[in-house]
């Protein structure tokens, strides 16, 4: 698939969503920023960045789909393990250096801790996360391991059946008040939502409109539930109109990100801002609350924001030259040697040997 430019400046505007939602709002309101307070005027519009994961989401589902449709299991799961893993590894040691330095007692973290986050996994063995952006990896994660078993299980060439099928068992899991079960509630109707905008893409019809209509539902009332729980634990009104017009805005951008104009638009920097992204989640939330605490002040916060964010920035690009591209041929024989080589040996159905057999000796 070739790069999609509109893609790259929607990453970066969700990135840019999250960071704004967690400096000028939530960092001060859950006490991490303790040394300012709000903006008023401007938390009216950024306390509804948080939705920016939700475009996330529905990114991944849209890349994904093509990623596994051209690869091996192993080729997957080795290509998405050298995206999240390496850049990861560098925030979770990052963060844990200056939480150490400045964190106190709400950021302050301990050796147990910092290594079991390296795993990413720690969530499901009631390990609290080195910052607090990580649970959104907890998803990725699961969706990449469910489309790399879809792969061991030799549906590849059903792709397209599976993720048609999906936004169906989601709402059948509502009706039968089975949301809980994994894959099909919650945050995963994002991901559903970007695979269809995928299949679209090629095949319109209403064999996939129908499953998209379904997906888009299911994410305005997933978020409205969302946004009332908020409203109800933080006292402040997060409306639903906003809300579901904001989730709407998303749906369009990939209705533009499909269309003719949107595949062939040009613009300009835009693989640097796309590749920024990830680096910019990673290490945005914790050390900005810790930064703006140590040197914030109600007179000096309009100057210390865009240079949190300027540093912020500059340390996201040193990560991807170095971690992400001068380091890139040695995470690729790292991951190839062994999550590569575990996947290759589970017996992969449809798989010939010989294919299985080549992909080991890449």
């Amino acid at each position: 698939m070739k790069r999609l430019e509109l893609l790259d400046y929607g990453r970066f505007f969700a990135a840019v969503m999250v960071v704004l939602f967690h400096y000028t709002f939530n960092g001060i309101l859950n006490g991490k920023i303790s040394s300012i307070t709000h903006i008023e005027p401007l938390v009216e519009v950024t306390r509804y960045g948080y939705l920016g994961v939700e475009l996330f989401f529905m990114i991944s589902g849209y890349v994904i789909f093509f990623s596994a449709k051209t690869r091996t299991p192993s080729e997957f799961a080795v290509s998405r393990a050298i995206r999240l893993y390496p850049s990861y590894w560098f925030a979770v040691l990052f963060t844990s250096f200056f939480a150490i330095l400045w964190g106190q007692d709400m950021m302050q973290v301990h050796i147990t801790q910092i290594i079991a986050n390296l795993s990413m996994i720690q969530s499901f063995i009631g390990i609290k996360d080195v910052d607090g952006v990580y649970w959104s990896l907890v998803y990725e994660i699961s969706f990449y391991a469910a489309v790399t078993i879809c792969l061991i299980a030799g549906l590849q060439k059903h792709l397209e059946k599976v993720f048609i099928a999906w936004p169906f068992l989601m709402l059948a899991a509502i009706l039968f008040s089975m949301e809980t079960l994994p894959y099909l509630g919650g945050y995963y109707c994002y991901f559903s939502a970007g695979a269809m905008f995928a299949i679209i893409k090629n095949k319109r019809s209403l064999v996939t409109i129908i499953p998209l209509g379904i997906s888009f539902g299911l994410c305005i009332l997933f978020s409205l539930h969302v946004a009332e729980a908020k409203t109800l634990r933080q006292g402040i009104e997060y409306s639903p109109y906003v809300t579901s017009a904001i989730i709407s805005a998303f749906f369009l951008f990939f209705l533009l990100q499909n269309s003719h104009i949107g595949q062939s638009l040009k613009l300009p920097k835009s693989k640097t801002l796309g590749a920024l992204t990830y680096p910019v989640y990673l290490i945005h939330a914790h050390f900005g609350y810790m930064f703006l605490t140590q040197f914030a002040t109600d007179s000096n916060k309009i100057f210390l924001y865009p240079l949190t964010l300027i540093i912020v920035l500059g340390i996201a690009y040193l990560m991807h030259r170095i971690i992400e591209i001068q380091l890139a041929p040695a995470w690729k024989v790292l991951f190839n040697l062994t999550l590569g080589r575990f996947v290759d040996y589970i017996p992969c159905y449809g798989q010939s040997a010989r294919v299985r057999d080549i992909s080991r000796t890449r």
